[in-house]
């Protein structure tokens, strides 16, 4: 397959992510604790798995038990904690090398509230602005964040150019950016033409747009964590590499939570997620920092 040569994946591995494109069963759940559930002592009403070969997960993310659906529970409706697959809080790792808390921050594609509530679970949410551009989407984010006690937080829907147009500049950028998605496939959710070049370069040159908006709203010294949920690296390294090229004010972190699943199609620090991993669906991160 064209997508396993482009990744560079010797067979063994190769096998297992198109087995897992063509099942559709590696979604991994995870529960993060919501503000309201926090600093209470608060246990998930069910079991639980060991979190001991997940070295990069805080403390309040937990992993339900084979066979639980946490969304049917009743502290769910009472908003105690946010249901999101496992390889979202791989992502939200990154946020461990985040030197400071930040003052200011703007989750630029927020919807449905999974990158909100990771950084809430890190830090406490100062000044914080939950962005989506689609009205449907933005709903559906503030019935979230309203359900989970997230506090702090405004909800707005301008697009990445109206930011930059403003002028303002914060502390950190959370840029969960349009895909292809190709990882619901491994969720077992239709996604017709994710494989396709089509759909890969047209996401990828959107991409490029947000991020070279996106860095124009961030301090010196601010960072932007880039995300996505799909593995073509035209969406994910190449996407890196091109704003490294056109900026030389910028650089890319090293996370050393996630030490172990660096990625080797490029020279700077960014990280993947594959289906043999183990860790969920997959996806793809890189923190990005402002020196000048």
């Amino acid at each position: 397959m064209r997508l396993c040569e482009r990744l560079r994946l010797p067979a063994t591995q190769a096998a297992v992510l198109l087995h897992a494109l063509q099942s559709g069963d590696t979604a991994r759940r995870a529960i993060v604790l919501s503000p309201k559930a926090a600093g209470k002592n608060y246990q998930p009403p069910f079991p639980c798995e060991s979190r001991e070969r997940y070295s990069w997960l805080p403390e309040n993310v937990f992993l339900p038990g084979e066979g639980v659906n946490p969304a049917q529970h009743a502290d769910y409706a009472a908003g105690m904690y946010y249901v999101l697959d496992l390889s979202s809080c791989w992502e939200g790792a990154a946020l461990s090398a985040v030197s400071s808390v930040p003052e200011r921050s703007l989750d630029l594609c927020a919807a449905p509230g999974g990158k909100t509530m990771l950084l809430a679970a890190r830090f406490p949410l100062k000044d914080h602005i939950a962005n989506e551009v689609q009205a449907r989407r933005r709903g559906i984010l503030r019935e979230n964040l309203l359900r989970c006690g997230v506090e702090n937080t405004q909800v707005t829907g301008l697009r990445p150019d109206q930011w930059a147009g403003q002028g303002k500049e914060f502390d950190l950028l959370l840029v969960d950016a349009p895909c292809s998605g190709q990882s619901l496939l491994c969720k077992g959710i239709p996604n017709p033409g994710c494989l396709g070049s089509a759909a890969v370069n047209g996401n990828a040159k959107r991409q490029r747009g947000i991020m070279l908006q996106a860095v124009r709203c961030v301090r010196p010294g601010g960072y932007i964590l880039y995300t996505t949920c799909t593995y073509d690296p035209e969406e994910n390294e190449r996407v890196i590499a091109y704003l490294l090229r056109r900026t030389s004010s910028w650089q890319a972190e090293e996370i050393p939570l996630l030490a172990a699943f660096r990625s080797d199609l490029c020279h700077f620090p960014a990280y993947r997620l594959l289906p043999h991993h183990g860790c969920g669906a997959g996806g793809f991160c890189c923190l990005l920092r402002r020196l000048l």
